[in-house]
């Protein structure tokens, strides 16, 4: 996946993240092609709306927080 896909969304994510923290904080965002979808209390949800919607075209699904957490995730299926 190359690496600006999402970035219209999460360009728009992060100039919204104030308001969005204000109103649901908490939640997950759903964002496409720059333009907030719906918030929902679980990432599962908003997921499956994301993919009702829009099938396999990029989606952003975020949870709303002051703090992002960072996961990092490995593969023995990579090559080294």
């Amino acid at each position: 996946m190359r690496a600006d896909l999402l970035k219209k969304d999460l360009d728009y994510f992060e100039s919204k993240l104030d308001e969005l923290l204000g109103k649901s904080k908490g939640e997950y965002a759903l964002i496409h092609e720059g333009q907030l979808i719906d918030t929902f209390k679980s990432k599962e949800d908003a997921i499956k709306r994301g993919y009702e919607l829009f099938g396999n075209s990029p989606f952003l699904v975020k949870m709303i927080s002051e703090v992002e957490d960072i996961l990092n995730f490995t593969s023995n299926l990579l090559a080294s």
